[in-house]
């Protein structure tokens, strides 16, 4: 077992970015009640869910993978533009379609600050992907793209 005293003495060269997990769909559980923020442009508005993976489904190949699936903490993100209506318009109704047909919390009467409150530990599926990061060439990140309802 890791533990931190290990590396108290290891060259900053010897540490390596650390495996993405494998692409594919797992069952996630929202793991706090979502959090939001501006950018520092104050262009953006973005929430964030954080979710934990529960299990990988059959699509996932963990053959290489030495972690364990709960050990795999990602996000869902939401950007709102605020220096555009259609498209803040667009990532609220996604937001909406995520609440209410995936995670499942949302009802017509609610308000959207309830589904969020009422959101931590519901679960939902979600396809992983890597994406390129921006900043770095060949730096790859996990992001979940699609979700869907978990029945």
């Amino acid at each position: 077992m890791p533990d931190f005293s290990s590396i108290l003495n290891k060259k900053a060269a010897d540490i390596e970015k650390p495996p993405l997990p494998p692409q594919g769909t797992y069952r996630f559980t929202i793991t706090k009640v979502p959090e939001f923020s501006e950018a520092a442009s104050g262009d953006w508005d973005i929430l964030n869910i954080l979710v934990q993976a529960v299990e990988a489904m059959d699509n996932v190949d963990l053959d290489d993978y030495k972690g364990e699936v709960t050990g795999i903490r990602l996000r869902k993100s939401f950007l709102f533009n605020k220096n555009d209506e259609v498209e803040f318009a667009k990532t609220e109704y996604n937001l909406r379609q995520f609440l209410e047909n995936h995670v499942q919390v949302l009802e017509d009467e609610m308000s959207i600050r309830e589904a969020l409150n009422a959101c931590k530990g519901a679960e939902f599926l979600g396809d992983v992907a890597w994406r390129e990061d921006k900043r770095t060439e060949g730096d790859f990140q996990a992001d979940i793209g699609r979700t869907a309802p978990t029945d």
